[in-house]
């Protein structure tokens, strides 16, 4: 009998609540050949019976039974009893998409590279969100790289999100050692000894973090055996670094140090004496592997950490833990003549004695940084708001500010602003507010101008550029038509700014619900093509082409076009089980004269919204302001926001839904506790309107130990799932006030949150 081409190695103990889910999003993978090794590491619940069940019915999943051995011996017990050519590994909590093994191998068989690695989520039960760990190795598509070439591929810790050859997995010697945090020597390993690997931008894993009940093993890192595993594993990393690839060596340890230590230090006050001197024992030898130069990098927060676990200071760690939870890394600060300093606990205190450079703030920690957060229309203008800080230095009442836009070839053009010293108070960082009026009218067309600001004060001369937070859930404003030309606010290369371009040669001008087909219309300008077509691409990557109906060209020099495009097609490409929410885009590029680009929607484009299968389809723009096809959970929509008072009216079609089913806004004080406010929805005329009360949230935040400035998400009130924003008219939400008493925000997947604001000190 020929065996498989793809083994799936799922070791599993006590996640009944979650197994099932992982191994029907296996059973759906649109790659079939492949066999599932489920190894039962000794369960004591049902998972072993839903693992049976599954082999039961399908022939291509079996289990193998084991003592308790842990997660690694597991992993290697499933490794022997697998006979594929390609080797894959899943944790039972997990999911993955349906398209992610047949993305994978095919990558694998146009490069021949050692293994191939995908981009992950993470997921729980309301939102989806990109995986931090996975956000700067996985931001780009590279083909047959290699960690000696691409470096930041050496933080790439987890193997779950991979797709490796058998033959390269035995020559190369891996195999998992008996801990915890296994994985990342693993990795690690495997990306040094490989020849070339392939890394996709494309997620093709969803790892779950669990909002309720018993914590993952990644979640429970005070346990006293599971900082001993997580040393140890450091060690391995630092040794072999150190050996064969000096080159990350740098880099490797700065990434685990920042993380790992403070785990050590936060984890003291959580153990009795006896206990603690173990801890201590850790960071020594953790500590011992980093040079002094990665050390003295980190701010001074991270500094004193290093120097009280050093000196041993129980007492003093426990204090600074104490104060992180209460005030995170700030500080006020101290003004000497050789510069600043952080008044953290133990500062000036002789009994501590942390030398006082330990505080000090180096000059290229008091770089300064601004990040756009918002930007709106405002008739024709275009309203910015800018956080602008330097790390933890508060910002004199005397810094001056001068703002611009600078084109490519160095032209510039002043830009209207007003300074909001926001009044947070101690504990949150400490930015000033600039507020920025835009006159697109005044750019030159069609190129791209970047938004610098010059800041100066007694301590701070420093020219930067306005950058965008980067994690994907910004909500720029689309296209505006300004005279003859489309403006933009947005995202650029490298920062923020506005785009402005000549009327472009095609657009799409509409998007019309027709049932089972959706109708697309655009129009182009000048002397159009003979032929066009339309492609659309999943995240599997396949394409599908549809070709254009091109009309008669007008007076005005403009064509229409039109074409249809079957709801099904997006839904096959949208992994329709996928047990989170979130949206599944579906790339649209046009295809005329010989070049393939995207489509940017024309300034008063309003999208479709089609429902098949329990899944909404929607034609929209992307946060680029290109045109896209989305597939989504059929879930209710906020079309528009508006203040009354001190509530927050949300308000949407499909009232009688969302009437019946209530809505809660819902946080998580504790990680095992979950918090619920049940809001009033009203239905008018098949709209609904929920009305968000600030104030009582705010009490009850407090009476349940919440954090005061804790998100809520907004959820219906019987499945408990995100009720979303609807992005093409996202411009309706309010923009929040200088003195908002709360703020939305959209998730990843256009989920509502709501944060409050804190209060500050005239307010309480």
């Amino acid at each position: 009998m020929p065996h498989p081409a793809l083994s799936i190695v799922i070791p599993f103990h006590n996640v009944e609540p979650f197994l099932q889910t992982c191994l029907e999003s296996l059973r759906a993978q649109t790659f079939s050949d492949f066999e599932v090794v489920m190894v039962d590491d000794a369960s004591t619940d049902g998972s072993a019976i839903v693992a049976d069940r599954f082999a039961s019915y399908d022939s291509r999943f079996r289990v193998v039974s084991s003592e308790k051995v842990g997660v690694g011996v597991a992993r290697n017990i499933g490794v022997q009893n697998s006979t594929g050519d390609l080797l894959a590994f899943v944790d039972a909590d997990d999911y993955v998409p349906e398209y992610a093994y047949q993305l994978m191998t095919d990558t694998l068989a146009s490069t021949g590279s050692d293994f191939v690695a995908g981009n992950a989520r993470r997921f729980d039960s309301v939102s989806v969100w990109q995986s931090w760990s996975h956000r700067r190795p996985f931001v780009t598509t590279r083909m047959a790289t290699h960690c000696s070439r691409t470096h930041i591929l050496g933080i790439d810790r987890y193997i779950w999100n991979k797709v490796y050859r058998r033959d390269f997995w035995d020559s190369a010697g891996l195999s998992y050692p008996d801990m915890l945090y296994e994985d990342y020597p693993v990795a690690l390993a495997a990306h040094i000894r490989a020849r070339q690997v392939d890394v996709l931008a494309d997620p093709v894993y969803y790892w779950r973090h669990r909002d309720g009940g018993e914590a993952s093993i990644t979640q429970s890192h005070w346990n006293l055996d599971n900082l001993g595993d997580r040393v140890r594993s450091a060690e391995m990393l630092f040794a072999m670094v150190d050996e064969h690839a000096p080159y990350l060596s740098d880099l490797v340890k700065s990434h685990l140090t920042a993380t790992d230590v403070q785990v050590l230090a936060r984890s003291i006050e959580d153990h009795p004496a006896d206990e603690a001197g173990r801890i201590f024992d850790l960071a020594a030898r953790y500590l011992s592997h980093i040079d002094e130069a990665i050390l003295n990098r980190q701010g001074p927060f991270e500094r004193l950490v290093f120097d009280l676990l050093k000196r041993r200071q129980r007492d003093a760690l426990t204090t600074l833990t104490r104060y992180r939870a209460e005030h995170g890394t700030q500080a006020p600060l101290a003004r000497r003549k050789d510069g600043w300093y952080a008044k953290l606990p133990s500062f000036e205190d002789a009994a501590v004695g942390a030398p006082d450079s330990v505080f000090r703030l180096a000059p290229a920690y008091m770089k300064a940084k601004a990040v756009a957060t918002e930007a709106w229309w405002s008739g024709s203008r275009v309203e910015v708001r800018v956080n602008i800080g330097i790390n933890t230095l508060a910002l004199a009442p005397r810094t001056r500010f001068k703002v611009w836009l600078e084109s490519p070839t160095g032209a510039r053009v002043p830009v209207d602003h007003v300074t909001r010293p926001r009044a947070i108070p101690f504990g949150q960082v400490d930015r000033s507010t600039l507020e920025l009026s835009i006159d697109p009218a005044r750019l030159a067309g069609d190129r791209q101008w970047r938004l610098m600001i010059d800041i100066r004060n007694r301590d701070v001369r420093d020219v930067i550029q306005v950058t965008t937070s980067g994690d994907g859930r910004e909500r720029w404003q689309g296209w505006r038509r300004i005279g003859n030309r489309w403006c933009r606010p947005g995202r650029l290369p490298g920062g923020f700014g506005i785009t402005v371009r000549d009327l472009p040669d095609a657009w799409v001008d509409h998007a019309t619900d027709l049932g089972d087909e959706i109708e697309i219309r655009g129009a182009f300008r000048g002397t159009p093509p003979a032929s066009a077509e339309l492609t659309l691409t999943g995240r599997g990557g396949s394409v599908v082409t549809h070709p254009l109906t091109i009309g008669e060209r007008g007076d005005r020099g403009i064509t229409p076009w039109r074409v249809t495009v079957p709801v099904e097609a997006v839904l096959e490409k949208s992994g329709l089980d996928m047990p989170m929410e979130e949206i599944v885009p579906t790339r649209v590029k046009m295809i005329r004269k010989g070049r393939t680009s995207p489509l940017p929607v024309h300034p008063d484009f309003l999208g479709s919204r089609s429902l098949m299968k329990g899944r909404a389809v929607n034609a929209t723009r992307d946060p680029n302001g290109s045109f896209v096809l989305t597939a989504t959970p059929d879930r209710p929509v906020v079309h528009d926001a508006w203040w009354q008072g001190e509530d927050l009216v949300l308000r949407g079609p499909d009232g009688p839904r969302l009437e019946s089913t209530g809505a809660v806004l819902r946080t998580w004080p504790t990680p095992e506790k979950l918090l619920d406010v049940s809001l009033d929805v009203a239905d008018r005329d098949g709209v609904f309107l929920v009305t968000v009360p600030v104030g009582r949230l705010r009490s009850t935040a407090v009476e349940h130990g919440a954090c005061e400035t804790t998100r809520w998400s907004l959820l219906d009130g019987r499945d408990h799932k995100p009720i979303v924003v609807a992005r093409e008219l996202c411009e309706r939400v309010p923009q929040p006030a200088a003195d908002e008493a709360a703020k939305l925000e959209f998730g990843w997947s256009d989920e509502i949150h709501l944060r409050l604001a804190p209060v500050t000190p005239s307010e309480a």
